[in-house]
């Protein structure tokens, strides 16, 4: 049975997520969309863009694409699954290169997001798909609940 009184709304939930938390996210997400990878051939080579950057750009616009999906897609300029591999490998490392961001201060933050522990780095996106997830749970509390299960089912 649920606990009317505890029971905490999605504005509430909204509420007690730190302004600065929602900015350093939305900061982190726009500088990953701006990123360009510089040229470093020289002038007189062909403008045309390299298997890798054709793969890249293939991947970020379609982020589920198994390799063999690139490579059917991309077959006309010679891709193989060997190269869509390598450069996913890059990508990933790429990624875990990226410092995760440490707690400046011992202030009241959401315990999840500035935990000294290491864990997924998250995001606006992040926050997002939590909000919907505790809507559709309908309580922050039933939310926790499943997550408990699901925990648990994973740990057997």
């Amino acid at each position: 049975m649920i606990d009317v009184e505890r029971v905490v709304t999605l504005d509430e939930l909204m509420d007690r997520v730190p302004e600065h938390l929602v900015r350093d996210a939305e900061s982190r997400s726009d500088k990953t969309e701006a990123k360009t990878v510089p040229s470093t051939r020289p002038d007189t080579m062909s403008k045309e863009p390299s298997k890798a950057q054709r793969i890249r750009s293939f991947l970020e616009e379609n982020p589920e694409a198994r390799n063999k999906d690139v490579v059917v897609e991309l077959e006309k300029y010679n891709v193989t699954a060997a190269d869509v591999a390598n450069v996913k490998s890059q990508m990933k490392r790429a990624e875990a290169a990226v410092p995760s961001p440490r707690r400046k201060s011992e202030g009241a933050v959401a315990p999840a997001v500035a935990s000294d522990e290491p864990g997924p780095n998250l995001n606006l996106k992040h926050l997002e798909a939590a909000v919907e997830f505790v809507k559709l749970a309908g309580s922050v509390q039933a939310a926790q609940h499943l997550l408990i299960i699901v925990d648990r089912i994973k740990g057997a």
